[in-house]
């Protein structure tokens, strides 16, 4: 049994510059930017990384800050990647389980499925809260594939993010980069890119599967 595992984040919507928005708004006082490796990271890693001497009490507080505002600025331009409902809708009339595997806060994840009215597509949601270590470590996705009942080498991840693609690879999962947030020559390592989903058919899926 096949299983295809979507992160949220520049995956089910094209949402990567109101991410960047948000946080260069939000932390612009402390003079501090964002690295492409950074997209894709869970919270608790980032803020530890980017203000290691503060607590985890204020980490959270900053975190739920800059997500708050980047939920205020996205709402009213929110759409799925092209392409997105019409594959749902396949996976759905095949059979083939489908979950979200996201190190997004599960406020956010609740904002783009409600907001986009494709909660019903999914089995499963695995957020970071679930897991001990968050994206780049493989625990989403394995914890994914565990719950969809699927083997490993049946699972195939569509990702934007480096640290996403680096989770899925070392979960050791066929990977589809979709170029939303890095260029076709920064997605390095996956199986196959496309702009959108309407470059990828139930077909192709399997076709790379089985490969």
């Amino acid at each position: 049994m096949i299983a295809v595992i979507f992160d949220m984040d520049g995956v089910l919507v094209d949402n990567t510059r109101f991410h960047e928005r948000a946080f260069a708004e939000y932390f612009s006082r402390y003079g501090i930017t964002l690295a492409p490796e950074m997209l894709g990271k869970g919270n608790d890693d980032l803020m530890a990384e980017l203000f290691p001497n503060e607590s985890k009490e204020r980490h959270q507080e900053l975190a739920l800050g800059k997500e708050s505002y980047y939920r205020k600025i996205y709402k009213s331009h929110i759409k799925p990647v092209d392409g997105l409902i019409e594959l749902l809708e396949k996976l759905k009339e095949n059979n083939i389980p489908v979950a979200v595997g996201s190190s997004g806060p599960v406020e956010n994840i609740d904002f783009v499925l409600d907001k986009l009215r494709i909660r019903n597509y999914f089995d499963i949601i695995v957020v970071a809260a679930m897991v001990k270590k968050a994206k780049p470590a493989p625990d989403i996705y394995l914890k994914s594939a565990e719950l969809l009942k699927a083997e490993i080498k049946d699972c195939l991840v569509f990702e934007d993010a480096l640290a996403g693609i680096k989770a899925a690879k070392s979960a050791g999962m066929k990977i589809v980069g979709v170029t939303t947030s890095l260029s076709k020559e920064k997605l390095i390592g996956v199986e196959k890119i496309i702009n959108n989903f309407t470059e990828i058919t139930v077909n192709d899926i399997k076709q790379i599967l089985s490969k």
